[in-house]
């Protein structure tokens, strides 16, 4: 009995030791650190395949993809305009999120977000496409870097970013 009272003891104080590194090296950099940066470049959203597991969400206008979670409508407006229009939301909505691609591309938006608590991060990947009638077309692609399942978190944000566009 006194074995294993040793025991649990040493392993409540490795699991101590590990969260207080975890929060004092800091969430974000830690995740970093076993997992490696969660921008993984430039993502072609018309052909990239969706994550096996339910860890990813995927919007677009109709036509572009037929595997969405939902569908965004077209809109009369340059794709320059759309997406200083969702770069503004986006930083609004989410004070976590981080813009990383280099901004050279107007049709091209991809941020970094994480979680509130744990701070697991998630990308966000938009394309911008026009269509044949002059309007623009909408993919958007988010999906967790770390875990199997991230219980909706992607697709709610998607949703929010996306309303009345």
């Amino acid at each position: 009995m006194k074995t294993l009272l040793v025991a649990v003891a040493v392993v409540a104080a490795i699991i101590l030791c590990a969260a207080i590194v975890f929060f004092a090296y800091g969430r974000e950099k830690t995740w970093m650190r076993l997992a490696g940066s969660p921008d993984r470049g430039r993502l072609d959203l018309v052909e990239i395949r969706r994550s096996p597991t339910a860890n990813d969400a995927l919007a677009c206008t109709a036509r572009l993809r037929d595997d969405c979670d939902f569908e965004v409508p077209a809109i009369d407006a340059a794709p320059a305009d759309i997406a200083a229009r969702l770069a503004g939301r986006i930083e609004d909505a989410d004070p976590l999120a981080r813009r990383v691609d280099d901004g050279d591309d107007p049709a091209h938006l991809r941020y970094v977000t994480y979680s509130p608590a744990m701070r697991f991060p998630d990308l966000i990947s938009i394309e911008l496409v026009p269509l044949d009638d002059g309007r623009t077309g909408v993919i958007a692609y988010a999906r967790a870097q770390l875990g199997r399942l991230d219980f909706g978190a992607n697709l709610e944000r998607l949703k929010l970013y996306l309303k009345d566009l």
